[in-house]
């Protein structure tokens, strides 16, 4: 049984949540998610019966990950979204504190699975940026403990020296790794977040096209515009700087409000260079992203 984010239980119940955020509370009701949301502590209690000081892990293809996208960061991430029982809590708790007190030493990065020695991925995917996002999380839920927070702090450190990757996309690329300082900034309303995540949308704008193709190459440009591998991911980071305080990473974080007609004219603004790099198909993402139906001429009259 897979319980991970992308292809498991998580995955659903993150859908879930989306879809009663902006359909409405109870459109999903809570008695047919809470006993998945249960199914996913019993798993993950079952799958760290073997160790002692983690009281959540599950498996993916026989491998216990870490990251978001298929592992403990992003299982989390999820649950913290439900209101669980407080030993429930206390256990998302203490799982969080074994990642944080197993990361690499040296670098703070966070291991793409248990027990794995190389410290090398900095990205949402797997490693410390993942990790950032769901330890912001944490501490909203939990305001008090301070480890929490200092614990996001220092994963978005490391996402500042390494997260300058060669991929541009949210699940492996520098997009993804810009949502880590927007998820600080609204933690701690601190301006230096604001602008480390807008430089790392710079450095996107200047290098989109070399990266996109550094990431895909032939045979994979389908992907190139794909939200998560792809521009449409850049082109939410660029909208959500428009408005940090609102950002939310697309598929991991839930937003507060609904994209409405103000949102899209801020995006039009942030697009609306001539010179913008492949400007078309981040307009067409846009509409793609907030679930419209409206075609780019549309958008464009909007904009008028």
């Amino acid at each position: 049984m897979s319980y991970e984010l992308m292809h498991g239980r998580a995955g659903f119940l993150w859908a879930a949540l989306f879809i009663n955020k902006h359909l409405g509370e109870g459109t999903l009701p809570t008695d047919l998610l809470l006993p998945v949301v249960d199914a996913v502590l019993a798993g993950g209690r079952a799958g760290a019966s073997d160790n002692a000081t983690c009281p959540l892990m599950y498996r993916w293809h026989g491998t216990r990950y870490w990251g978001a996208a298929n592992g403990l960061a992003g299982i989390l991430q999820v649950l913290l979204n439900f209101p669980l029982l407080k030993e429930d809590m206390e256990d998302v708790r203490a799982t969080l504190r074994y990642m944080m007190s197993n990361r690499f030493p040296r670098s703070g990065n966070y291991p793409s699975n248990e027990g794995n020695p190389r410290d090398k991925l900095v990205q949402w995917s797997h490693g410390a940026t993942g990790m950032a996002i769901t330890l912001c999380k944490a501490s909203e839920m939990f305001p008090n403990d301070r480890e929490l927070r200092d614990a996001a702090i220092e994963a978005g450190e490391v996402v500042w020296k390494s997260g300058l990757v060669k991929k541009v996309g949210l699940a492996d690329g520098v997009a993804g790794n810009a949502y880590a300082f927007l998820s600080l900034y609204r933690l701690t309303g601190e301006s230096i977040y604001e602008e480390r995540a807008k430089a790392f949308a710079s450095f996107l704008y200047r290098n989109a096209s070399g990266l996109v193709a550094i990431g895909h190459g032939r045979g994979a440009a389908g992907h190139a515009y794909s939200l998560f591998q792809g521009l449409a991911g850049t082109a939410c980071l660029w909208f959500d700087l428009l408005k940090p305080e609102s950002s939310r990473f697309p598929g991991y974080e839930l937003s507060d409000s609904n994209v409405d007609r103000d949102d899209l004219v801020l995006f039009g603004k942030a697009i609306s260079t001539p010179w913008m790099p492949h400007r078309d198909e981040l307009i067409d993402s846009a509409l793609v992203l907030v679930g419209l139906s409206q075609t780019t001429s549309s958008l464009l009259l909007l904009l008028d």
